[in-house]
């Protein structure tokens, strides 16, 4: 499954560089010099919402080419690792989120956001030690509920402090990338807790990466833009590992319909 592993994660990362240059080519033209608002109907901002839904389908159409009936039912299997350097991936990807919330936290004027940064500061951890969860019992799952409730906190307390601007171009890419986090954080989480669902985990993790992907061209905090770094580089490596261990479903099930076959002999 490494053929299509490599070209699930190639495709997202290249529909998130695509992300990433229409949301920078949208900031540059789509405001007004003289107004500081925005252009109504903008062609660039029609594009750009346009993409983001294609992008969208054509993950899940991806998805759905792929052999998730050979993804692992145990959550061992599932998040296996296979080589080192997806602990390198996962390790930086943590670092840098947890480099991210610990500048917002500095810097954030706000009680509620402070608290919101520490407690991506928490998760940090939780998302470079993601496939060893499934292995610490009830404490992984504890732990796998973290990062849910930091991206739910952090999309309200985000909305909270945002919806007084007017302006929903200059928070509203930010907001649906925190949810496309809580989506994919949800979906890792459900592994843990044996709800799995290969391919929509999939299709998460890739979209949460490219909206990761795409939110660094937005006019947020240095520290934020870290975060998403560290949790698009993080999601985009889990995404990759999913998809890269189908091939352990495919093997436990040769082995059940062995075992199978030997009772049946017998």
């Amino acid at each position: 499954m490494q053929k299509e592993a490599w070209t699930y994660g190639i495709a997202a990362t290249v529909l998130g560089a695509l992300g990433m240059l229409l949301r920078w080519l949208q900031r540059q033209i789509i405001f007004e010099e003289e107004t500081g608002l925005p252009i109504k109907n903008a062609p660039i901002s029609v594009v750009f919402v346009v993409f983001l839904i294609l992008a969208a389908a054509g993950l899940w159409w991806l998805s759905g080419r792929l052999s998730w009936e050979n993804a692992p039912q145990e959550p061992e299997d599932a998040l296996a690792q296979p080589f080192r350097v997806v602990s390198v991936l996962l390790a930086a990807a943590g670092f840098a989120a947890g480099a991210g919330a610990a500048y917002m936290f500095l810097t954030e004027t706000s009680l509620l956001l402070r608290v919101a940064a520490l407690l991506g500061l928490f998760c940090a951890p939780v998302l470079a030690l993601t496939p060893s969860l499934p292995r610490w019992g009830g404490f992984g799952t504890l732990l796998a509920v973290l990062p849910v409730l930091f991206f739910s906190f952090w999309l309200v307390l985000f909305y909270r402090e945002s919806a007084v601007d007017p302006i929903v171009w200059e928070y509203g890419v930010q907001m649906l990338s925190i949810a496309g986090c809580l989506f994919a954080a949800y979906r890792l989480c459900g592994y843990v807790y044996y709800r799995i669902k290969a391919r929509v985990a999939v299709f998460a993790c890739a979209l949460g990466m490219v909206l990761c992907m795409t939110v660094l061209m937005d006019d947020a905090s240095l520290g934020a833009r870290a975060l998403f770094a560290g949790w698009g580089v993080g999601l985009g490596t889990l995404c990759w590992l999913l998809v890269y261990n189908f091939s352990a479903g495919e093997k436990s099930s040769d082995k059940t319909n062995e075992k199978s076959a030997e009772k049946h002999k017998n």
